[in-house]
């Protein structure tokens, strides 16, 4: 009875022990995975950080290039406003050569101009899948201005196209109805797309400085 008693206690001591150790184990494991989640989600916010710097970046300079081209296209508007009431119907309906051209006078003519925006950093995020940390109603927002870029930039490429295909065979009438397109339809665009992009610029440094 008494060997036996020595049996059982030390049986019971070598079951503490393992648990001891598996405890000890478990708790390991479970640290390594806390702390490895803990990276992750450092990682990612790192990644969100960085993608909005980017997105910020981005929609700065293509606010930059819109505010250029708006200048632009609204000093040409003054000037095509201020040149077709005093053309003669005899003068529109000229054939589009030189000889046409020669008493249109547009000051500040630069040709037919929009501004290349760009789309890198909002791309970039979308295919590294970072934009899915992003707050569902900003995914929504960055999405309807950069498919407005789209249009926009669709729309200056089908201006300059139509300028580009006028020949001596069309009027004087047909490439000023060109520029009223850039000066009347691109402008419009560009006014209501540049608000967009401040709104976005605002939102996306507010959540920066929450992050900082």
């Amino acid at each position: 009875m008494k060997l036996r008693k020595i049996g059982n206690s030390i049986s019971f001591k070598t079951v503490l022990r393992y648990l001891a150790e598996l405890l000890i184990v478990a708790f390991g494991v479970f640290l390594g995975v806390y702390y490895s989640n803990i990276n992750n989600d450092y990682k990612v916010l790192r990644e969100k950080e960085k993608s909005i710097s980017l997105i910020i970046s981005e929609l700065e300079i293509n606010k930059e290039l819109l505010e250029e081209q708006i200048a632009y296209h609204t000093i040409i508007k003054t000037e095509i406003d201020s040149i077709i009431p005093s053309l003669t119907e005899a003068k529109m309906n000229l054939e589009f050569t030189p000889y046409a051209l020669k008493d249109l006078e547009i000051k500040g003519w630069k040709g037919f101009l929009y501004g290349r925006l760009q789309k890198t950093a909002y791309e970039s995020t979308k295919t590294s899948g970072v934009i899915k940390e992003f707050d569902i109603e900003l995914i929504q927002k960055l999405t309807d201005t950069y498919n407005f870029q789209e249009t926009y930039v669709e729309l200056g490429t089908s201006i300059l196209d139509k300028a580009i295909s006028i020949n001596s065979s069309m009027k004087l009438m047909d490439f000023l109805a060109t520029i009223k397109l850039m000066t009347s339809d691109l402008l419009g665009t560009e006014e209501s797309l540049l608000k967009k992009l401040e709104r976005n610029i605002s939102e996306l440094k507010s959540i920066k400085s929450l992050h900082s």
